[in-house]
């Protein structure tokens, strides 16, 4: 295996790792929002370690530009990883918050917690293959937003500043989710494409 080819073999395997990672801690935010707090300290741990891996991934990637010098599709990997990863670290922020706060959030929000575990799985698999790949996400990411939007609706009457959060956090995490694949197929096909 080439030198540049082991390069990209470990920055995509800490991305995915990142990946991973931000998937458990959204998990964790869900469990934490019927009521388990246990999982806190838990996400606070997976926040530290994709705080860190964000800027090893980050070095990574610089480094890999400065000494390579890469073009097309390689630089189009390098600089959209340093995006992708700053995303899932973005999520893992998110999920975290979203444990720490307290209310009750409606039964049918709970709902959206499938669509963003699918969001994961179909983003998972957009870094072996994208074909059909924004149009599954456009669809879970609706989704999420209906629900949302639903939610909002709920909770507008009680006015509680921590559902409002809490719904509005999950919202950004499926339209982070579908940003990082919009950035797969960029890296794979060398387009521009809007998921959502």
């Amino acid at each position: 295996m080439r030198r540049i080819d082991e390069r990209i073999e470990a920055i995509r395997r800490d991305v995915l790792q990142m990946h991973n990672l931000s998937r458990n801690a959204v998990e964790l935010s869900f469990r934490a929002m019927k009521g388990d707090k246990s999982v806190i300290h838990e996400i606070s741990k997976l926040e530290q370690h994709t705080d860190m891996l964000d800027t090893d991934i980050n070095f990574a990637c610089t480094t890999f530009i400065a000494m390579f010098q890469p073009v097309a599709r390689d630089l189009r990997f390098a600089v959209s990883m340093i995006r992708i990863s700053s995303s899932y670290e973005r999520i893992v922020d998110l999920a975290q918050e979203i444990a720490l706060y307290e209310c009750r959030m409606p039964e049918r929000f709970f709902e959206s917690k499938r669509y963003l575990m699918e969001m994961f799985d179909v983003v998972k698999r957009g870094y072996d293959e994208t074909e059909g790949l924004r149009e599954r996400l456009i669809e879970l990411d609706t989704r999420v937003d209906n629900i949302y939007v639903e939610t909002m609706e709920i909770i507008e009457q009680d006015c509680h500043v921590d559902a409002v959060l809490i719904a509005r956090h999950v919202e950004r995490i499926g339209d982070l989710l579908a940003k990082i694949g919009a950035r797969l197929i960029f890296i794979d096909e060398g387009r521009r494409v809007w998921v959502k």
